[in-house]
């Protein structure tokens, strides 16, 4: 049986806001971001009907194309499971703490990309040379040493690598977490760290690429992003 204010009634998280998570699920492994049952995604929702900040975050352990809206879960920012059937992804502790440090943060996309994970295994930072990733991630990607990221130490020493000026870090060994003041906006961070991840690693053993500094770009008034 559903939990109280499941999607069979009032929920905290909408049918627009789940369906929007199960896209860009989907989308993370059309675009090779993901595959399986890799990754996991929230979005925050501020003050949902009892005034109490919480987040909807995939389930633990379910294929994307297997997934749909009702399979979330909503949980409060202290942890506690306030909606659904399933259990909430296995990092769950993690974003919560990225979401504590950073209420400028409205979504999370986690993903295990090829060429973060490149760069991921050998411990290199992950340097801006496309327009996209200085743009989306607003800086160089630090790279955490690998440990297991299903707890809240984990997600305290990530969210503190990531700061509060840049949209994005890597898990060594692991993946990339990117955040943004919207899931559309998150998922627009970890593609374009990906894609940036695989030029600069091309780029590096052909000689030494030009690197991007996020405040020497000078974005036109009224510009919007690509």
């Amino acid at each position: 049986m559903r939990t109280a204010g499941s999607t069979t009634g009032l929920s905290r998280a909408d049918r627009a806001t789940r369906e929007e998570i199960l896209y860009y699920c989907r989308e993370s492994v059309r675009t090779g971001l993901n595959f399986n049952t890799q990754g996991n995604i929230s979005v925050r929702l501020p003050g949902a009907h009892d005034g109490a900040d919480a987040i909807v975050i995939t389930p633990s352990d379910v294929r994307y194309d297997a997934m749909s809206g009702d399979d979330m879960v909503v949980v409060g920012l202290d942890g506690t499971v306030l909606e659904g059937d399933l259990l909430p992804s296995t990092e769950l502790p993690v974003h919560l703490e990225h979401y504590r440090r950073r209420p400028d943060v409205q979504a999370i996309v986690h993903t295990e990309s090829t060429f973060v994970n490149v760069l991921g295994a050998l411990g290199r930072r992950i340097d801006p040379v496309l327009l996209n990733m200085v743009l989306y991630a607003k800086g160089p990607v630090e790279v955490m040493p690998f440990e297991f990221s299903t707890n809240a130490d984990f997600g305290r020493r990530s969210a503190e690598l990531m700061g509060d000026d840049v949209d994005a870090v890597v898990w060594g060994n692991h993946g990339l977490l990117a955040v943004g003041t919207s899931l559309k906006l998150a998922f627009k961070v970890a593609v374009a760290v990906e894609e940036n991840a695989e030029v600069l690693l091309r780029a590096s053993a052909a000689g030494t690429p030009k690197v991007l500094v996020y405040a020497d770009i000078d974005v036109p008034e009224g510009a919007r992003l690509p």
